[in-house]
């Protein structure tokens, strides 16, 4: 199979736009763990397809995303992560917002003394809101509205997984790691599995590499299932941790390393949980942001803590092992050489080729 997507949108600063346009601002993106917004007043600034947004938790325990723009001037509202807030002010002239983002003040803004235009009503400026939606701890983002509805996106993994009862899992390790690289180029690498004997010894031969199933679903999900990942790999080692009860043996056996398109990644075992959120940052870096989830108070029992700590590091060694990979990507995308490059493996790169191909469709859309 040809590769599908060219190489200019791996390193030239147009492809960005691009991007944000025709793809990052059309589906659900992940922005992250709602950790970060616990409780009722906890705000972030995130970014969603180029554009400034606010993260708030609710006073009923609501994630909702706003526009993070004033509606006086435009100005950012948000500049940074802050705590238990009842309301968002804008530093410029001073608009105030509630968590619910009304318009709840405007100093020295009146239609009484003509200070405000004639007609001006603060029902109808409040903060804009984006559709925001939370699953298995990750908020996503729908930045055009458009897009399908989130459990319709997400039921070819939730079927896949029925008989995981994913609502035990908690937060309990979190790590971040930063690649100069393209986004993409860190998904596919993710996906590709002819690397493993080489780049990440640790894993295996070639044999226990090759002992995988192809997932593709929907042109949503892409990836592959080890069928015995859960059993042969030194980072599945956490016997001490509960695991899922309703398995099947393949289950039991097996291990799921998926990307949920366009920017989530995924490792799920029978006893915990990986999900990983690829942040672009121009491109030519991306920041890996890795949560950690265990079964119920695995999560957040004292005496587990050195196995949730050796499940996290075992991850970050083995993606760690990767970052100069990506920089070896990174720095041979701009030439033509790399565009010439072999067709995809139909043992090896299938999940690599899939992905790269619905990104390639994506950026065929109209805006």
């Amino acid at each position: 199979m040809q590769w599908e997507s060219s190489f200019e949108t791996y390193h030239e600063e147009d492809s960005v736009v691009h991007e944000n346009q025709r793809l990052f601002a059309k589906t659900w993106v992940n922005t992250g763990s709602a950790s970060r917004i616990t409780e009722a007043g906890d705000c972030v600034p995130v970014s969603v397809a180029g554009l400034p947004l606010i993260l708030v938790r609710d006073s009923e325990q609501q994630v909702r995303a706003f526009h993070n723009v004033c509606r006086h001037r435009g100005a950012r509202v948000l500049r940074a992560a802050c705590q238990g807030q009842r309301l968002l002010r804008c530093a410029y002239h001073g608009w105030s917002y509630g968590l619910d983002g009304a318009l709840r003040g405007t100093p020295h803004w009146k239609t009484s003394d003509q200070s405000a235009p004639p007609g001006f009503d603060a029902l109808d400026f409040g903060l804009e809101p984006v559709r925001a939606t939370v699953w298995l701890d990750q908020v996503f983002i729908n930045v055009d509205g458009q897009a399908p509805e989130f459990t319709d996106f997400v039921a070819p993994l939730a079927e896949r997984w029925r008989n995981y009862d994913l609502d035990l899992l908690r937060l309990g390790q979190q790590r971040t790691l930063t690649a100069d690289a393209n986004w993409k180029f860190a998904i596919e690498n993710y996906l590709d599995t002819y690397h493993l004997p080489m780049v990440h010894p640790q894993l295996g031969d070639v044999a226990a590499a090759r002992r995988f199933l192809d997932v593709n679903l929907d042109g949503t999900v892409f990836g592959i299932c080890y069928t015995t990942g859960a059993v042969d790999k030194p980072k599945s080692s956490g016997q001490q941790f509960q695991r899922f009860q309703r398995l099947t043996d393949a289950q039991r056996a097996g291990q799921d390393i998926l990307a949920l398109y366009p920017n989530t990644l995924i490792e799920l075992m029978p006893h915990h949980m990986m999900l990983v959120t690829i942040e672009p940052d121009g491109p030519d870096r991306c920041v890996e942001h890795l949560n950690f989830y265990f079964l119920g108070e695995d999560a957040t029992n004292p005496t587990l803590e050195s196995e949730r700590q050796k499940t996290a590091e075992a991850w970050c060694e083995i993606m760690g092992q990767d970052i100069a990979i990506l920089g070896d990507l990174q720095a041979t995308a701009h030439s033509p050489a790399a565009a010439r490059a072999a067709d995809m493996s139909p043992a090896w790169e299938q999940g690599t080729a899939a992905f790269r191909a619905r990104v390639a469709s994506a950026l065929l859309d109209p805006v």
